[in-house]
């Protein structure tokens, strides 16, 4: 299983917000630039996160995103559904897909990939972007901080 490189972007944005206490939306533009993301990437993953009521976008000047809950409340669970949907390591576990498979109903390995599934739905529930942002501070603290990236102009 690989986590999808739409995950993976959304999660980064969602630190940068995560990371502004101003309480003002930041542009998108600041977000890519900062995370070396498309802003029309990013842009389409923040759409699917709103949808999900994960951020709130404002329009117009001094427009961008904010998150619309606290990092506390917002897990690597709920960004990979909102981008993904459920999680199903195998085919035979995905709900109501059962025609897959037609040892479905007494298939012992299905039984352990059930309890991996479980475990993996579980870690990405526990694990909230208030977890991530103190982990990176502490990654800062030992390794020294990232030099701040400067938005690219266009000629």
């Amino acid at each position: 299983m690989r986590i999808s490189t739409k995950v993976r972007y959304a999660s980064r944005a969602i630190i940068e917000l995560a990371k502004s206490d101003s309480g003002k939306p930041i542009a998108i533009q600041w977000i890519a630039s900062q995370q070396e993301i498309s802003p029309s990437y990013l842009e389409q993953l923040l759409a699917k996160l709103q949808h999900a009521g994960i951020v709130h976008s404002f329009k117009g000047p001094g427009g961008g995103y904010i998150l619309a809950k606290s990092p506390e409340e917002i897990s690597l669970y709920d960004i990979f559904t909102a981008l993904e949907g459920k999680i199903a390591i195998m085919k035979c576990l995905i709900p109501d897909d059962k025609k897959y498979c037609n040892r479905i109903e007494y298939c012992i390995m299905r039984v352990f990939w059930e309890k991996f599934q479980n475990a993996i739905e579980q870690h990405l529930r526990q694990v909230t972007f208030a977890d991530i942002i103190e982990e990176e501070k502490k990654l800062f603290s030992e390794h020294g901080s990232p030099k701040p990236r400067k938005l690219k102009r266009r000629k």
